[in-house]
């Protein structure tokens, strides 16, 4: 990610995130409210079969074995099976319903985060997505929204009942014994403090997982966009050798992240164990040394002289496993957190990046003539570089003209149509259309009066019908064929096996480059806006089928305000105004006629272009 993203990540507040982070879980009060409810119940119903368990060995077996009742309790003891089973079947239904509820919670806050994120992408300018990776944005997007998702799924399945759990038990275990219970809570409350803090202490590694994961997907977007260029390059190897270098680190960080967690885990399971171990052998001692017990015992769980019966040692000992196992669920469940909010740190610093203000644009033109106007406009890329990429630029379009922009490679071309789109803001100047100054223009008005075809066409994956129909989606089918013969692509698309119906595989993969410019002319004469920008739109189409293609483009322009960047300067010596632009500076302006006589800058770059063609 780039700085503005990375900025203060590793000094993330945990607390302040997590408090960021459960506020998108709040958004859905009611469910959430009732997962907590479920899951006090199941907590609650697991309590209770725990008590019926020594029950049934205090009530029923233990008088049999020592000979205190000859005749068997056969009915209340099929009593007492049937309400613990009850219990368990109530425990594993509560705890079904608890987690139907927090599945819809957790990915109801994880679409929520996703769908904040796509917004503030849409408002974001384009200096932005220069600035930083786009496979590291779709790691944003996707993977640690999915991180975040899971993780808060896994927290509230596994805290909220534990922490009841933990409460309910710690009165029981009070109630039955008060002097073991002083031993047990105190040293696990210590331990686990202790183990936690140590987790907590390892968020670092897990932020540094996450942004690994993220170079990661940047690398290999990258990687798979330019296959072909690696591979004319024979550059497979180098390319190699940089992902297992990425891969590396992301072992070496989540190989030392999954240390710590299982360290902690096993070492919390192992002290867990010796308590619960210790306790049972005090509880034994407390059972055959006719140690007298208190509480509960005088419900029914105490032999005759007042000693523990074996049923209230059994269920002292299961309480007191059910107080140790939710301590080491909490614990686990807080190695999730943790990637949660390493996550959502990098979500979070998306999502507070301060978008461009558009409390500015205040006109919202019913209608565009398409009279734009240059007036001493400078604009560089990177605002703290002193290199401009347009310099003093001034000029004027009317409505209807045909404007062409000619320039060596970097010379600024793609820059002025860039500042016309609202893509990029100027630094310093006036660039008004229709008299108002482009700042002040509401940019969805602008740009639905405006249509852009581009070198590099993108076609999304659907069939060329629907396609062709994002330029006008109430658009009739012969509107549309119409607007295909006129860009002759309609000849084309019908040799396809399904025609208008044919599926656009992966931008066009299954389409040539010049058959994917003809699609993108065609939806410029479906849209049929004020204002035309062709960005080299025919580069990629034959000569024979330009010249062709060219006739379709005079009735295109029609009545428009256009602009043309073309390199063949054949197919602009019929614009109205030809702007030369070279190093950023606006050099020369006129028609074709014009530039020609004053024998300049554009005279050498056309008699240079015929002389090449001749040869």
């Amino acid at each position: 990610m780039s700085e503005e993203l990375k900025k203060d990540q590793t000094d993330t507040k945990f607390k302040k995130t997590l408090k960021t982070l459960f506020s998108y879980l709040l958004a859905d009060k009611k469910t959430l409210f009732l997962g907590l409810l479920f899951s006090a119940l199941n907590s609650l119903f697991y309590i209770v079969g725990s008590f019926l368990i020594g029950s049934i060995v205090t009530w029923y077996i233990q008088p049999i074995i020592e000979g205190k009742q000859l005749i068997f309790n056969t009915k209340g003891f099929w009593v007492t099976l049937s309400l613990l089973v009850t219990s368990f079947l109530l425990y594993g239904t509560c705890r079904y319903i608890e987690n139907y509820l927090y599945v819809k919670v957790s990915f109801g806050a994880g679409e929520r985060l996703r769908r904040e994120i796509v917004l503030k992408l849409h408002k974001m300018p384009m200096n932005f997505y220069d600035r930083n990776k786009t496979g590291d944005l779709i790691s944003t997007l996707i993977v640690d929204v999915n991180n975040v998702a899971n993780s808060l799924f896994q927290v509230l399945t596994q805290i909220p009942g534990n922490i009841f759990s933990i409460c309910v038990s710690i009165i029981i275990l009070s109630l039955i014994s008060g002097s073991l219970t002083l031993i047990i809570v105190p040293v696990s409350l210590l331990m686990f403090g202790l183990v936690f803090l140590l987790i907590k202490k390892s968020q670092p590694q897990f932020i540094k997982v996450q942004d690994s994961f993220g170079k990661l997907n940047a690398f290999v977007e990258e990687m798979v966009a330019n296959t072909k260029v690696t591979n004319s390059f024979d550059q497979q190897e180098a390319i190699f050798e940089s992902l297992k270098k990425i891969t590396k680190e992301i072992r070496n960080t989540a190989y030392l992240g999954d240390v710590v967690a299982k360290s902690f885990d096993t070492l919390y399971g192992v002290i867990s164990n010796t308590i619960i171990l210790m306790i049972s052998g005090i509880a034994a001692l407390f059972y055959f040394n006719d140690v007298q017990a208190y509480g509960l015992a005088s419900l029914g769980f105490q032999n005759a002289n007042g000693t523990p019966s074996a049923g209230l040692i059994i269920t002292y000992v299961s309480i007191a496993w059910n107080l140790m196992s939710p301590f080491q669920n909490i614990l686990n469940s807080t190695f999730n957190l943790q990637i949660g909010i390493a996550s959502s740190g990098r979500l979070f610093k998306l999502i507070h990046i301060q978008a461009p203000s558009k409390e500015h644009e205040t006109i919202k033109p019913k209608e565009i003539q398409g009279l734009i106007e240059f007036k001493d406009v400078y604009f560089k890329y990177v605002p703290n570089s002193r290199k401009y990429q347009l310099q003093n630029a001034s000029f004027v379009a009317k409505p209807g003209e045909v404007v062409a922009i000619v320039g060596p490679t970097g010379a600024g071309k793609t820059t002025i149509i860039s500042l016309i789109s609202k893509y990029y803001d100027y630094a310093s100047g006036n660039i008004t259309i229709d008299g108002n100054e482009l700042r002040n223009i509401d940019t969805k008005t602008l740009r639905d009066n405006m249509t852009i075809v581009l070198q590099d066409s993108f076609l999304f994956n659907l069939t060329i019908l629907d396609n062709l129909k994002l330029a006008k989606p109430n658009a009739s089918m012969d509107e549309i064929i119409e607007a295909a013969k006129m860009t002759k692509a309609h000849h084309f698309i019908k040799s396809l096996p399904n025609g208008y119906n044919t599926m656009i595989e992966n931008n066009g993969a299954n389409i040539s480059q010049g058959q994917k410019q003809l699609l993108s002319l065609t939806r410029a004469i479906l849209s049929n806006r004020s204002i035309l920008i062709l960005d080299e739109a025919t580069s990629n189409i034959d000569s024979a089928t330009e010249q062709i293609v060219q006739k379709s483009m005079l009735h295109l322009m029609e009545n428009k305000t256009s602009f043309v960047i073309a390199h063949r300067l054949s197919t602009i010596k019929n614009a109205n105004k030809i702007i030369v632009i070279d190093n950023g500076f606006i050099i020369e302006q006129g028609n074709h006629k014009e530039l020609l006589e004053k024998q300049g800058f554009y005279y050498d770059l056309y008699t240079s272009q015929f002389n090449n063609q001749a040869k």
